[in-house]
């Protein structure tokens, strides 16, 4: 599982600008609550989460599950995460037996936003993909 101690921290107004880039695919425009935008975005950085892994399943089940935006979340949570993990010197990786991670990770916020996955899970999930680039 990756770790380590240096993680790019995430700002609003990166939030906001992957929520424009998102709607570039369509959708309404609009925030609907900023602080739980702020605090989706500040869970990975609050001392309980060292690892990759954890910061990033932090970020995903905080930015799915705040809707914070009017529209768009999942798709802007996909793109704060890309960011988190390119910044911090990671990437995703498909696991051995799908081979494809676009679908992987749609997948796997379908799941945190239909609550099918533990926060554990989601951790355990992130484990088996992300990689130092």
């Amino acid at each position: 599982m990756p770790n380590g101690k240096r993680h790019y921290r995430l700002t609003l107004d990166e939030a906001l600008g992957a929520h424009e880039e998102a709607l570039r695919f369509g959708g309404r425009s609009g925030v609907i609550n900023l602080g739980s935008i702020e605090s989706a975005i500040a869970r990975p950085y609050s001392g309980y989460y060292c690892a990759i892994c954890s910061k990033a399943a932090a970020l995903v089940e905080s930015m799915v599950g705040n809707h914070g935006f009017a529209d768009g979340n999942k798709r802007t949570t996909l793109i704060l995460l890309n960011l988190l993990l390119e910044r911090s010197g990671y990437r995703l990786t498909p696991s051995e037996k799908h081979g494809v991670i676009q679908k992987e990770v749609k997948d796997m916020i379908l799941d945190v936003a239909r609550k099918r996955l533990s926060f554990d899970e989601l951790v355990e999930w992130f484990g088996k993909r992300i990689t130092r680039t």
